[in-house]
């Protein structure tokens, strides 16, 4: 059997462009069907992870046991190197003489190491000078769902990343704002919740300028796949995996279900307005900003042009939900 298919004519967004492919055997179309699941996910396999900056990030959670040694272990590793270490001096105490303290936001880097959860990651992307810097993340969190490399593994994968055996994976990001003032982007969810705790607002829910829902909840939500293993998950959502290319729109706390959670494609106009009078609101972005919203006035949501990258050993995702977010009631083989 031949097949001829032009994947020229398919675009997801993505860097990634392919030619034509013929295959007559199993083997080549294994091979196939791995390199269309790159393109699906944005994935980039076996990167140049180093540029003539060789430089690398560094920051940690404070006051979690044995991130400082495990920080340690790190800069030894990339000093030996000859990779420059650039500590966020808000967190990271190493005691390398050769590791230069610098703020988050002047980090000019190849990619970032952070020690820390899922938080850690969230506040080291709101501070960098460019959001699609790579991460390579080492669980020291709660739950580190979107971490790579557990305290014990750190040092080995460090050295299979930086020589170039791993993958970078690139995960929307949302857009958002009211009218023309434009918040600041989020890789998990913008979040409109009441200005005045224990209160109600009432929204209007409008998907490419058409009314979808209506009602009152204490807040809602749109999450990316990523942000959907998250707050919204905890809210009633559904998981999105990252081959849907979808948001979704999660209401917290509906009375009487007034509102629904809805999966929306990733190219729609998402926008909430807040119609009840004297109910302000706050947008909360990824847990880490707010900005005030006034009765009236529409928040809207869509996919940014922007990405965050993870760099990966490999596309790891469903061991990492298995592992991770999924309670166990049996053992699994």
């Amino acid at each position: 059997m031949v097949i001829h298919t032009n994947l020229n004519a398919l675009s997801w967004g993505s860097n990634y462009t392919f030619s034509f492919f013929e295959y007559n055997n199993n083997s080549k179309r294994e091979r196939l069907a791995a390199r269309i699941w790159a393109c699906l996910v944005s994935i980039e396999s076996n990167p140049q992870i180093l540029s003539e900056k060789r430089a690398v990030g560094l920051v940690c959670k404070p006051g979690r046991k044995n991130i400082e040694k495990t920080a340690n272990l790190l800069v030894d590793e990339l000093i030996r190197r000859n990779i420059r270490v650039l500590s966020d001096k808000g967190s990271c105490s190493t005691t390398h003489d050769k590791s230069e303290v610098v703020d988050i936001a002047d980090m000019d880097v190849d990619f970032v190491i952070t020690i820390g959860g899922d938080g850690t990651i969230l506040y080291t992307l709101g501070q960098l000078p460019d959001r699609e810097t790579p991460l390579f993340c080492v669980n020291k969190g709660t739950v580190g769902f979107m971490t790579e490399s557990s305290i014990a593994n750190a040092v080995s994968t460090l050295k299979e990343i930086l020589q170039g055996n791993c993958i970078i994976e690139d995960n929307i990001n949302l857009a958002s704002g009211v009218a023309k003032q434009r918040f600041d982007d989020a890789l998990n969810e913008v979040y409109v919740v009441s200005r005045v705790p224990g209160r109600l607002l009432t929204f209007d829910i409008r998907v490419d300028g058409v009314q979808v829902d209506y009602g009152r909840a204490d807040g809602a939500m749109v999450a990316t796949p990523t942000g959907s293993s998250a707050y919204a998950l905890a809210a009633g959502g559904s998981i999105l995996t990252p081959r849907v290319h979808g948001l979704i729109f999660v209401p917290v706390c509906p009375p009487r279900f007034e509102l629904k959670s809805m999966v929306i494609p990733d190219d729609a106009l998402i926008e909430m307005e807040l119609t009840k009078i004297e109910a302000p609101g706050l947008a909360v972005i990824d847990g880490q900003t707010h900005f005030e919203v006034e009765p009236g006035e529409i928040v809207w949501v869509k996919k940014s042009e922007g990405v965050t990258r993870f760099v990966r050993l490999s596309n790891n995702y469903y061991h990492r939900l298995n592992t991770r977010l999924v309670p166990r009631t049996r053992q699994v083989k």
